[in-house]
C-alpha cells in the first residue's frame, strides 16, 4: 500500500477530475443490487481510509475517503455482496472497519458518482479478501494471501453426522461450483411472444428484488443460501435464510382444488419416492420466474425432486417447469447443495 495519499487507477483519475457536480454521497441511495446502477465491464480501484461500515442484509457498504490526483478529498460509497454471502467466505464485519486503509476493486457507477459494486479488498496486511461470490483473486504480485476461513475438523464433522437425520438438516450452496450455483442464468429458455414481449419491458432500476421483497417460486430455489429441511408434524418444512421465509410441503396431500388461493410459494403436495422427495406444485402467484425480467404466470406448475447421496453429504435437485403462457417448451433444471457441518440458517433480517 501507498504511504499517507490514497491511490486511484490512473483511469479513474480522469473520472474524479469531473465529480464536482456530482451529488453527495448522503443521498448516494438505498439501492441494492448491481443491475442498472454499476457497470460490470468497467472495474476500478480505489485506495483509502475506510470512515464507516454497514453490516446488514441485502447488502453490506462502507465509505472509504480517497484523495484525488487533484489532491481533493472524495469519500466513496462502496457496496458489496450481503452479510449472509460474505458469512458464507468466513467475511465478518470485524474484518474491515472504520479506520483501517484498504485498496478495493469493483464495478464502476453507472451514475457518475463516485460509488462502486465491490468485489474484492486488498487488506492493510496484505491479505486479499473476496466480497463476492464469483470474485477472483486479482492482486497475486501485491498480496501476503488470501483470507483463509476455518473449518470444521473431522472429528466435529463426524459427531455432526452420527446426529444428523437424513434430509433434515442444513444444506449449503458450493459457490464456484456452476453445478451447485446458480441453477440457471440468465437465458433460461425459449419464451412465448407475449412473455419476451414483457421481458423486454421489463426495468431492472424498478425491480421488486433490489431490496426485501422475497423470491416467489421457483425463483427461491436458486437462492445460495442455507437452507434446512425440517419436520412439521407429518409435513416438512423448508427454511430458507433467504428473507427469513418458509415453504411447507403438505406430504400426502391430494392436489389443490380452485378454492386454494395462490400464493407465492403456492401449494405443494410431497410424498417419498425410493427415498427422494418428489414435489408437486401449483397455485403460485409470483410475478417473475427470474431477476432479469423474465415473467410467469400463476398457471405454472412445477415438479421437484430431492435426492440425498449414500454418503448423505449431497442433495441433488431437479425442477420441471410446465408454464406454457411463458416458455415454448417444457423446462428441466438440476443444481445441488452440500452437508457443511456447523452451518446454520441464520437470520436475514433484511433491511431497506
Amino acid at each position: 500500500m501507498t504511504g499517507s495519499r490514497a491511490w486511484i487507477i490512473p483511469q479513474v483519475a480522469a473520472h474524479l477530475l469531473g465529480m464536482a457536480a456530482l451529488v453527495s454521497l448522503s443521498s448516494a441511495s438505498g439501492h441494492h443490487s448491481s443491475t442498472g446502477i454499476f457497470d460490470s465491464d468497467n472495474i476500478v480501484e480505489i485506495e483509502g481510509l475506510v470512515t464507516s461500515t454497514r453490516w446488514r442484509n441485502p447488502h453490506t457498504s462502507f465509505t472509504v475517503e480517497v484523495v484525488d490526483p487533484a489532491g481533493q478529498t472524495v469519500e466513496w460509497y462502496v457496496e458489496s455482496g450481503s452479510v449472509s454471502g460474505s458469512r458464507m467466505r468466513g467475511v465478518t464485519s470485524d474484518l474491515i472497519e472504520a479506520g483501517d486503509r484498504i485498496r478495493v476493486a469493483g464495478e464502476s457507477s453507472l451514475r457518475g458518482r463516485p460509488e462502486m459494486f465491490a468485489k474484492t479488498v486488498l487488506l492493510d496486511d496484505g491479505r486479499e479478501v473476496l466480497l463476492r461470490m464469483t470474485a477472483r483473486p486479482r492482486w497475486p504480485e501485491l498480496r501476503t494471501s488470501l483470507y483463509e476461513p476455518g473449518s470444521v475438523g473431522e472429528s466435529a464433522r463426524a459427531a455432526a453426522a452420527a446426529e444428523a437425520d437424513g434430509i433434515f438438516r442444513v444444506w449449503s450452496t458450493v459457490i464456484g461450483d456452476e453445478d451447485s450455483f446458480p441453477m440457471y442464468w440468465d437465458d433460461v429458455g425459449p419464451l412465448t411472444d407475449a412473455a419476451a414481449k414483457a421481458k423486454a419491458e421489463f426495468d431492472p432500476r424498478t425491480s421488486p428484488f433490489l431490496g426485501c421483497h422475497p423470491k416467489g417460486m421457483p425463483y427461491i430455489m436458486i437462492t445460495p443460501y442455507p437452507v434446512e429441511f425440517t419436520r412439521a408434524g407429518g409435513d416438512i418444512v423448508i427454511r430458507f435464510e433467504e428473507h427469513d421465509v418458509e415453504r411447507l410441503i403438505h406430504m400426502g396431500a391430494p392436489r389443490p382444488t380452485e378454492a386454494v388461493p395462490h400464493s407465492l410459494f403456492g401449494y405443494s403436495t410431497g410424498r417419498w419416492e425410493d427415498g427422494a422427495l418428489a414435489v408437486n406444485t401449483e397455485r403460485v402467484n409470483a410475478p417473475y420466474f427470474y431477476g432479469d425480467g423474465t415473467p410467469q404466470s400463476d398457471a405454472i406448475r412445477l415438479v421437484e425432486r430431492f435426492t440425498i447421496n449414500e454418503t448423505e453429504d449431497r442433495l441433488d435437485y431437479r425442477l420441471i417447469v410446465d408454464d406454457p403462457a411463458t416458455f415454448a417448451e417444457r423446462l428441466e433444471f438440476t443444481r445441488y447443495l452440500a452437508w457443511k457441518p456447523g452451518v446454520e440458517v441464520e437470520r436475514y433480517d433484511c433491511v431497506e
